[in-house]
């Protein structure tokens, strides 16, 4: 008598359970981003929490959480309740290269990887002071130069870009790590620096104040900027980008992460969205659940010895 009275008490508690996870979202959400207002990522989130937040009915809050090159944000994140009410929006691989470079408190498996939206090549813009208007003009005075050339980065991606077209250029560099993107846009158009490792974002602002892009570590040339020629194409096997993902703690419940990616997937081809994207010069790319996991864990392993190998320049 009492298992069957048992039974029958937890039957409408596991029922209520049940529709309480059919319904989410039953509350706001909120998405992190683990850098200032107005760069990239953040444009990025806030594209897209617009558009999430009609397609899901509740209201989406952007919030900035900047700091350690990112590390704090993340950090945030991953530590978050896994219910589906706080998610992320951040610039892959940062992470990956935060957890191998320092004493992180997250690792890649820390979260869930939702889904992603652009592919945005990282690029080599020299300052508007530069006699070099050429990787082969570049090139020939930094091999002559060795240590001649200051190259400024901004972020985890930007130090690990650097490094590996210095390396496939057969030169040697000296960087210099700036805080956010404006302090480094500042020194290349202030000609602090020689050169700026930063994504293809910063053409428009570099090129209209008289700086010039050297070139992208693209596959082919980007359809907004046709001009500019690519690295393979110029003699160097570099191919680097950054591509902002949404991502959630790991550990969500299977119907939450579910009804989210139903929801992006639902909102990936809405051409308002793509439009906002393209007059933020950000190339939009939506892979979902499955595709992103399948690239991230593809690029891990590319990235991971090219991290290993210099390590030391991430540590001093």
């Amino acid at each position: 008598m009492k298992s069957k009275l048992t039974l029958m008490l937890s039957a409408p508690f596991l029922l209520a359970g049940a529709v309480q996870a059919q319904d989410y979202p039953t509350k706001n959400i909120q998405i992190i981003v683990p850098y200032s207002a107005g760069g990239g990522g953040d444009t990025v989130a806030r594209i897209v929490a617009d558009r999430l937040s009609d397609e899901l009915g509740r209201q989406i809050n952007v919030v900035n959480r900047e700091g350690a090159g990112g590390e704090i944000g993340i950090a945030e994140i991953a530590r978050s309740d896994a219910d589906g009410y706080t998610l992320g929006v951040f610039g892959y691989p940062d992470n990956f290269v935060l957890e191998h470079t320092r004493d992180t408190s997250f690792s890649f498996d820390s979260l869930e990887y939702l889904a992603s939206f652009d592919d945005m090549p990282m690029g080599i813009f020299a300052s508007p002071s530069s006699p070099h208007d050429s990787l082969e003009s570049l090139v020939e005075y930094g091999q002559a130069n060795p240590g001649a050339l200051v190259i400024g980065e901004s972020g985890a991606l930007g130090m690990l870009h650097a490094l590996a077209f210095s390396e496939q250029a057969g030169m040697t560099t000296t960087p210099i790590r700036y805080s956010g993107g404006g302090e480094l846009m500042n020194a290349l158009l202030g000609n602090h620096i020689d050169l700026a490792s930063t994504s293809s974002m910063s053409h428009d602002p570099i090129t209209d104040s008289g700086g010039t892009p050297i070139g992208f570590a693209a596959e082919e040339r980007m359809a907004m900027f046709p001009d500019v020629a690519t690295f393979k194409e110029q003699g160097l096997d570099l191919v680097m980008g950054v591509s902002r993902v949404l991502v959630a703690p790991a550990g969500l419940p299977d119907d939450v992460r579910d009804a989210l990616t139903a929801a992006l997937d639902a909102i990936s081809g809405d051409e308002a969205m793509m439009a906002n994207f393209e007059n933020a010069a950000i190339p939009y790319r939506y892979l979902d659940h499955d595709a992103v996991n399948e690239q991230l864990e593809q690029s891990n392993a590319v990235l991971a010895p090219v991290i290993e190998a210099n390590l030391d320049q991430f540590t001093n």
